[in-house]
């Protein structure tokens, strides 16, 4: 476990150091994907679905504040529905008019939510911006969860109707064609489910996750995730939708395990050296309780060297004389046994140790 902190540690670390060139890589590829989304389902206008004039707008989209971009991808999707229809470019024009007026309202700091909306319906695991949503915004994440699904509900039903919508007709059918869209977004139960059950998530995943309770952002991903698939099993069963309970089960669990990764990264606490303090100052007295984060120190190796110098020979005692037997010469011992002293004169040793 330790060695997983370390590497949790290291990323993070990482991230701090390449904050801001990650950041732009991360908005240019939200763009990109959101504008590929938008000219894969409605790309009827062929100017705008060319590869140079897409990477032109995922640059521009890096270098504009996000509520601009979601504006111009706005502004994009009418283009398209312009082409096909004028109809269809009118009643979107009222309709993203009046949900972006909302969303610029109560939920503007949202905006890198709402363009990795797009490529979480291509990946097809919606279910995660919700949870994500909760997680790291306010409680307005609900509102933009709510637009988002929308745009798409209301993109998905000019697909899934162009050949209705691009037939060329007498003036009297233009009230018709009026009334066939407007019909299609109000009646849209589809659309009705998956927004109530990402806004309640959204709401119950922020709420709990504020709470000054142990493993606050882990209880509210699994109360958010099993929240948000009783919804969407309950009004499947009850408007015949025609979801895919497979589908959903698969991209719940995957929503989970990205929540999961989410809250390991940005909250990671050690309830085992909880601190209360208390404080006063000249109005209130306070009572804090600290919950530290988890750091781990990476062992330092260190290199100890130690010298060993020559030392001064000790001549042993002279042994007295016996007759018949030659006189001993003078011998040292310098306490190193054979090696002698010349092994030893200009020696050292290092030794590795870890604080």
């Amino acid at each position: 476990m330790a060695a997983l902190f370390e590497i949790r540690e290291k990323i993070i670390t990482a991230c701090r150091q390449y904050e801001s060139l990650l950041m732009t890589a991360v908005r240019f590829l939200a763009v990109l994907l959101a504008t590929m989304y938008i000219n894969g389902r409605i790309g009827y206008m062929d100017t705008l679905t060319s590869p140079l004039l897409m990477l032109i707008i995922a640059l521009i989209g890096t270098l504009i504040p996000g509520n601009v971009t979601v504006a111009i991808l706005a502004v994009i999707v009418l283009l398209h529905l312009y082409t096909l229809a004028m109809e269809a470019a009118a009643v979107g024009a009222v309709l993203f008019l009046l949900i972006l007026l909302l969303y610029y309202r109560f939920s503007p700091k949202d905006s890198m939510l709402m363009l990795l909306y797009p490529a979480s319906f291509t990946l097809g695991i919606p279910y995660v911006m919700p949870i994500a949503g909760g997680l790291l915004y306010s409680a307005g994440s609900a509102l933009t969860c709510v637009v988002a699904i929308v745009f798409n509900s209301f993109i998905s039903f000019v697909a899934d109707n162009e050949k209705t919508l691009g037939q060329v007709s007498e003036e009297a059918d233009i009230i018709g064609r009026f009334r066939f869209l407007i019909d299609g977004i109000m009646q849209n139960k589809g659309m009705i489910v998956m927004a109530a059950a990402a806004a309640v998530t959204a709401l119950v995943v922020y709420l709990i996750r504020r709470l000054a309770v142990r493993y606050a952002w882990y209880i509210a991903i699994a109360v958010g995730a099993i929240l948000q698939l009783i919804i969407l099993l309950v009004g499947d069963m009850s408007f015949n939708i025609g979801l895919s309970v497979g589908r959903i089960f698969a991209g719940v669990l995957i929503s989970v395990l990205i929540a999961a990764v989410l809250g390991f990264f940005l909250f990671n606490l050690d309830y085992s050296r909880i601190e209360n303090t208390q404080f006063e100052d000249d109005d209130y007295y306070y009572y804090v309780k600290a919950v530290p984060k988890i750091t781990v120190k990476e062992a330092k190796r260190t290199v100890k060297k130690i010298s060993m110098s020559r030392h001064t020979p000790r001549k042993k005692p002279a042994e007295t004389p016996v007759a018949g037997r030659p006189e001993p010469e003078d011998e040292y011992d310098d306490g190193y046994g054979d090696f002698g002293d010349d092994y030893f004169a200009d020696s050292s040793m290092e030794f590795y140790s870890e604080d």
